[in-house]
C-alpha cells in the first residue's frame, strides 16, 4: 500500500496510460475507451478549464449521472487540484442549492436532462441566488451566458499543454462528500487526495481485485461507496469498468453476460432483486466471481444464498462519508463463509478501533455491544465550514459514528445497528436488526426493516415494514406467530406496514429511515398498517 501513499488522484490515469495504454478502461454503452484515450480526454478538458481560470483549491459541483463524461470531468478537475463537491443526480433544486451555496462553487457540471428532470433549467433558475456560480458546464445541447459545452471544450483542448499545479496529496483536498442530512443539515466531509487514493484501494482487499477484473458500475459514483469502489478503485488497479446510469436486474444480467463481468459491488437490495428475478436463469453469469455489499446490515442468510445460488464470493464491510470514499472495516480476502455471514471484518491497515460505552465513552470488553470509534489515515479532515459539528464527531482524534458493534477476542467486529435506531418500547430497548434478521427467514418476506412509531402509552411501538416476495403476502398475526419463541414477548411487532419498495437515501444504497419521506414517516402516515390488539 505504501506505493500509493503520496499519489495524487490526477496521477491515477497517467499511470494507467503509461503502464496499460491500449487496455479498455471504460465501457459506456457503445463507447469503449482505453487508458491512453481516457487520460488524453481528461488532459484536454483540464487544459481548457485551466484557460478558463480554474485552479487548485477552487470548488465546483459535479451533479451528473454515471457516464464516461463523469469520469473524464472528475479526473480533469483532480489534475488541476480543483475540489469536487458531490451532488447526487437524484437531488432536486433545494438539495442542489444547499451544496452549491455551502461549497461556494464556481461552476457546476451537469447533463441537460436525465430521468425526466431538466438540470439546466433548474440551475438557471437558481443562478440569481448563487453569485459565486460563474459557469455551467454541460454534457449535451444548450447555450447561453456562462454555459459551456463539455464536448466542445474537450475537442478544443486536445494536444494543448497546461501548467500542472504542485499538489501535496496529504494536505490538498480532493472532494467534499456531503452527508445525507436526514437528521439535520447536510455536512461536507473534507477528503484529501491521498485519502481518496488509498481509500479506493481498500475495496480490492475484500475481494482480491486485480487488473484482470471487470467491474460493473451501477453504484452512483457521486456517493462515497460508488466513488471509491467504481470511480477510483478500477483505475488504480488498471482494470475495466462497465457503467450503468441506473440499476435494473435484467440490464445488469445482460451486461454481466456480454462483458464477462467478474466483480459486482452493490447493496443487499441489489442482490436480493437479482436473486428473486425470474429471468436470472436465462443468463450466463458464471464470469461473476465476487462482490461487496454495504449500506445496510446484510439480511440473515443472504451471503450464503448468493454463494450457493450465484456462485459468488460475497462479503460486507463498514464505511461512511466520514472515512471518505473508502471503508474502515472489512473481511480480508478470502475469508470463510461463517466469518463473512457474522462479521463486518477487521480494521483496515492503519486503523485503530474501539468499542465504547455510548454514554461514558469507556472501553467495553470483548463480546459486549458498544459504540464504534475509530482513528486512522482515512478519517476526514473535518466538515467543510462547520467546526462545531467537527468537534462533536471527532473527539481527541477518535471518530464517533453512532454505530453499535461488538468485537470478538480475535478482533472481528459485528454490527448491530445504529444508536438512533434503537426502539424504546415502555423502557425496553429493542434492536431492529435482531428482529429483521429473523423476519427475513419467513417464506413470504423478501425484505424487512423495523422502525419505531409513536405510542401514547409505551412511547414507541415496533413497526415491521415488509416487502413480500412475488405473489405472496403476510399478516401481522402470522409474523408475530413466526417470531414467538424466537424473541422475548415485548419484542413482537405491534404494527405491520406492507410496502412495494423502501425509500432510499441519495446514494440509492442506504434505506431512508428518518428523513423526509423516510420509513418512519411512511409508517406513521400509513392508515392501512395493521396493528396488534394489546
Amino acid at each position: 500500500m505504501n506505493t500509493y501513499d503520496n499519489m495524487s488522484t490526477g496521477q491515477i490515469l497517467e499511470l494507467g496510460a503509461k503502464e496499460a495504454p491500449s487496455k479498455i478502461a471504460v465501457v459506456d454503452g457503445e463507447r469503449r475507451v482505453t487508458y491512453q484515450e481516457l487520460n488524453d480526454l481528461a488532459d484536454a478538458l483540464a487544459a481548457c478549464l485551466s484557460e478558463e481560470g480554474y485552479k487548485k483549491g477552487d470548488r465546483v459541483v459535479m451533479y451528473m449521472k454515471n457516464s464516461l463524461e463523469f469520469i473524464v470531468t472528475f479526473y480533469a478537475l483532480q489534475k488541476l487540484g480543483v475540489i469536487v463537491a458531490w451532488a447526487n443526480p437524484s437531488y432536486r433544486k433545494s438539495e442542489a442549492r444547499f451544496i452549491l451555496t455551502n461549497s461556494e462553487a464556481k461552476a457546476a457540471f451537469i447533463f441537460r436532462e436525465w430521468e425526466g428532470y431538466n438540470y439546466l433549467d433548474s440551475l438557471l433558475e437558481l443562478k440569481e441566488e448563487l453569485p459565486l456560480l460563474q459557469s455551467i458546464f454541460l454534457a449535451g445541447e444548450g447555450d447561453g451566458p456562462g454555459i459551456y459545452n463539455l464536448e466542445a471544450m474537450i475537442k478544443k483542448g486536445r494536444g494543448r499543454k497546461y501548467l500542472k499545479p504542485e499538489i501535496n496529496p496529504q494536505e490538498d483536498l480532493s472532494m467534499l462528500i456531503y452527508t445525507s442530512g436526514t437528521t439535520g443539515m447536510p455536512k461536507g466531509t473534507m477528503i484529501t487526495q491521498a485519502q481518496a487514493v488509498k481509500a479506493g484501494l481498500q475495496y480490492s482487499f475484500g475481494v482480491g481485485a486485480s487488473s484482470e477484473d471487470v467491474f460493473i458500475g451501477f453504484l452512483p459514483m457521486c456517493h462515497s461507496y460508488g466513488c471509491g469502489a467504481i470511480l477510483i478503485q478500477p483505475f488504480l488497479l488498471m482494470a475495466s469498468v462497465v457503467l450503468m446510469d441506473k440499476f435494473s436486474p435484467r440490464d445488469a444480467f445482460e451486461i454481466i453476460q456480454k462483458e464477462r463481468v467478474t466483480l459486482q459491488l452493490g447493496s443487499p437490495a441489489h442482490y436480493i432483486l437479482e436473486l428473486n428475478n425470474p429471468d436470472i436463469g436465462n443468463y450466463d453469469l458464471t464470469s461473476l466471481r465476487a462482490g461487496l455489499i454495504a449500506g445496510q446490515i446484510a439480511p440473515e442468510g443472504l451471503i450464503a444464498r448468493v454463494q450457493n445460488e450465484m456462485g459468488v464470493y460475497l462479503t460486507t464491510f463498514w464505511g461512511a462519508s466520514e472515512v471518505g470514499p473508502g471503508l474502515g472495516i472489512i473481511c480480508p480476502y478470502p475469508s470463510p463463509l461463517e466469518i463473512r455471514e457474522k462479521y463486518i471484518g477487521l480494521p483496515v491497515a492503519g486503523t485503530a478501533v474501539r468499542v465504547v460505552d455510548p454514554m461514558t465513552k469507556k472501553d467495553m470488553p470483548a463480546g459486549e455491544i458498544g459504540e464504534l470509534a475509530l482513528s486512522g489515515w482515512h478519517v476526514m479532515k473535518g466538515y467543510w465550514k462547520n467546526p462545531e459539528e467537527t468537534r462533536k464527531q471527532i473527539v481527541d482524534g477518535w471518530l464517533f459514528m453512532g454505530d453499535l458493534v461488538s468485537r470478538t477476542k480475535d478482533g472481528y467486529l459485528k454490527i448491530h445497528g445504529r444508536i438512533k435506531d434503537l426502539i424504546n418500547r415502555g423502557g425496553f430497548k429493542i434492536s431492529p436488526y435482531e428482529l429483521e434478521s429473523i423476519m427475513i427467514e419467513h417464506p413470504a418476506v423478501e425484505q424487512a426493516c423495523v422502525v419505531a412509531t409513536s405510542n401514547p402509552v409505551l412511547g414507541e411501538s415496533i413497526c415491521a415494514c415488509v416487502i413480500t416476495r412475488r405473489e405472496r403476502t403476510v399478516s401481522l398475526q402470522e409474523l408475530r406467530e413466526f417470531l414467538k419463541g424466537k424473541v422475548a414477548p415485548y419484542k413482537l411487532p405491534d404494527e405491520l406496514c406492507l410496502l412495494n419498495d423502501f425509500p432510499r437515501l441519495s446514494g440509492g444504497v442506504k434505506i431512508n429511515k428518518f428523513g423526509n419521506g423516510g420509513l418512519v414517516e411512511l409508517a406513521q402516515k400509513d392508515t392501512n398498517r395493521q396493528k396488534a390488539r394489546n
